[in-house]
């Protein structure tokens, strides 16, 4: 007695997974539309916020190392005018003392011009610098109140943006963990499929092992063949048994493998070049990229983002692909799932004959 097992559970399960998921998918783009709606006007302000940020930076600076300045003249002026004390009465003991050398006397007297010119010096650059850090302060003034206007839209458009953003993310991060789950499941369904075929076909031995339709999921790079080629086995090797156990007619739809290689092409697309289009959180659909997830990874990038050639394409038109990308990747697979239970079903009611 063969053991054919019934998995139509469990791709019903996969195509209710992949039909929320498609939802997800349609809620998401809307959202990021919204967001997108205020991120263009935001990011087209955020060249002057910046520049306005980057001179008030410089602004600041220059107050700064002016105050640095000024107070280090100041602890100088304080520590001649000691020196410059105690000289001046050292002098005043000394100068008519006919004992001390007139030597001695010019020398002290010249010490005391010395830094006398120092001091003065030290006044000097204390009110130039006292005057270009009033100069900087009233320029930082002026700047602000020029630009009120522009900063007050840039950070009322930097907050209204917020909200979409966040929307997004938590729906995409849903539909990539639905979208992990369903992986899963199908790769499940695949695995206990194949086990049928194995079990009614002796020369599948040396073929595909069943472990194959998991595994080929799990490993970067290879699982962007693997799956494809195992399934597409699976509905080769349980059209032929249908054929040779005379369960199906001999020239029933013959085109069905090319319908795989579509719906494969539709899983990479949707999958894995669109989200690198995009970007943002949605690049983690290549769930290997999900450990690596940070703040600046999770900012939206490329087309809906912080990138510099954001605006290069329209963005309405990039959503439209997304969703169409999306809903035909997941009502293809429903297609593929559904077809295939149809001949699980036919395995499953014609044991006997195998």
């Amino acid at each position: 007695m063969k053991k054919i097992t019934n998995n139509v559970g469990l791709g019903k399960l996969a195509m209710l997974l992949d039909a929320v998921i498609a939802v997800c998918i349609i809620i998401s783009v809307v959202l990021l539309i919204r967001f997108d709606k205020v991120n263009v006007q935001y990011q087209n302000t955020k060249p002057m916020y910046d520049a306005y940020v980057k001179d008030s930076l410089r602004l600041e600076q220059v107050i700064g190392d002016c105050q640095k300045k000024i107070d280090n003249a100041e602890e100088q002026k304080v520590i001649l005018t000691a020196k410059i004390d105690s000289m001046k009465a050292e002098y005043k003991a000394i100068e008519k003392d006919r004992k001390v050398e007139k030597k001695v006397k010019d020398d002290l007297q010249n010490a005391i011009k010395f830094d006398e010119d120092q001091y003065n010096s030290f006044v000097a650059a204390i009110t130039e610098d006292s005057t270009m850090q009033v100069c900087a302060g009233d320029t930082l003034k002026m700047n602000c109140v020029a630009n009120a206007d522009m900063i007050g839209k840039y950070t009322q458009l930097e907050q209204d943006s917020k909200g979409p953003r966040k929307a997004y993310n938590v729906v995409i991060m849903i539909a990539i963990l639905l979208f992990i789950g369903k992986v899963v499941l199908f790769a499940l369904w695949s695995f206990k499929n194949m086990k049928n075929v194995h079990a009614v076909s002796p020369w599948m031995e040396k073929s595909t092992k069943p472990m194959w339709a998991i595994l080929g999921w799990c490993i970067p790079v290879y699982n962007l063949m693997k799956p494809c080629s195992v399934f597409s086995e699976l509905w080769d090797e349980t059209k032929y048994i249908l054929k040779s156990k005379e369960i199906v007619a001999d020239d029933e739809d013959e085109n069905q493998m090319e319908f795989i290689g579509l719906w494969w092409g539709l899983h990479l697309f949707a999958k894995c070049i669109l989200p690198l289009v995009v970007g943002g959180l949605m690049v983690c659909f290549n769930y290997w990229f999900l450990p690596i997830a940070c703040t600046d990874f999770l900012n939206m990038g490329v087309f809906f983002g912080i990138k510099g050639f954001f605006l290069n394409l329209n963005h309405t038109f990039v959503a439209i692909l997304v969703i169409l990308a999306w809903l035909l990747y997941m009502g293809y697979e429903i297609y593929m799932i559904n077809s295939y239970n149809k001949m699980n079903k036919m395995l499953v009611d014609n044991e006997s004959k195998l």
